[in-house]
């Protein structure tokens, strides 16, 4: 029985050693890429999707927009992302922030939307303060 509970013991550490992994893969992955591709995972069991981002000429404003994920078994009750803005020459220009007011319940989704008037070509996802 011992002999079991220790060979479950080492699988599980395996398992989450093995996710942790592939979420910094992942992470590191994505940092790379444009904002509107795939998911970044930014705070263990908070991952971000579908960010897109779309200027307003009329307005002359940008607004960036995603799907805030909690895949966790923790309620969050507020986040703070933080965006980070690029020109076309890979330089950033500014950064902009969206607080996303909670409560955020286990497997719960939530649209964001942060509002810039900067004229960028990148975005990228920075992090995330979940409380």
């Amino acid at each position: 029985m011992t002999a079991l509970r220790a060979q479950t013991a080492s699988d599980s550490a395996a398992a989450q050693e093995t996710k942790m992994r592939l979420a910094l893969a992942s992470f590191a992955l994505l940092a790379g890429l444009s904002g509107a591709a795939g998911a970044q995972s930014l705070v263990y069991g908070v991952t971000l999707g579908n960010v897109q981002a779309v200027r307003d000429v009329n307005q002359n404003v940008s607004a960036i927009t995603g799907l805030l994920s909690n895949q966790s078994a923790r309620h969050i009750n507020s986040a703070m992302l933080t965006f980070v803005l690029y020109d076309a020459q890979d330089r950033e220009i500014g950064r902009v922030r969206d607080d996303v007011v909670g409560p955020l319940a286990p497997g719960q989704i939530k649209q964001i939307r942060a509002v810039t008037p900067l004229q960028f070509t990148r975005v990228t996802a920075l992090g995330v303060d979940a409380r």
